[in-house]
């Protein structure tokens, strides 16, 4: 199963009446999910950029459908995962995590950029595992 999620951040400038694009990037997010037994799920979470960043984190969390809604997963030794990479444009972020067998999950992802002094945040989920 594989989650895509786009990004495109444009600063731009008004100076004296003309605009002009002073930064511009985007980025393209995928998350890929493979639930290997009742009990494990590979996930990867990647993320790649127009241009090199200052840094760039991923960060999934392990959630679990819970009275109709969904919540960070109980009952897992690890709920979530984070990895930071500093002057690049990508991100890879594989991770193992251990299921509760008969749980219906999902994986969020939160990629954060900051270029300079200006920080995006974009959010996806996959989809139920």
């Amino acid at each position: 199963m594989k989650r895509k999620c786009v990004l495109m951040i444009l600063a731009l400038v008004v100076i004296f009446g003309s605009v002009s694009v002073a930064s511009a990037y985007a980025g393209a997010g995928n998350i890929h999910v493979s639930r290997t037994s009742n009990t494990s799920a590979s996930v990867s979470a990647d993320i790649s950029y127009t241009k090199v960043l200052t840094s760039c984190t991923n960060t999934i969390t392990l959630q679990e459908k819970y009275n109709g809604s969904w919540r960070t997963a109980t009952g897992v030794p690890v709920k979530t995962v984070t990895k930071t990479k500093h002057n690049t444009r990508t991100l890879a972020l594989p991770y193992t995590f251990t299921l509760v067998k008969g749980k219906v999950y999902r994986v969020k992802a939160v990629f954060t950029s900051q270029d300079g002094s200006t920080s995006k945040v974009i959010t996806c989920h996959s989809g139920t595992f």
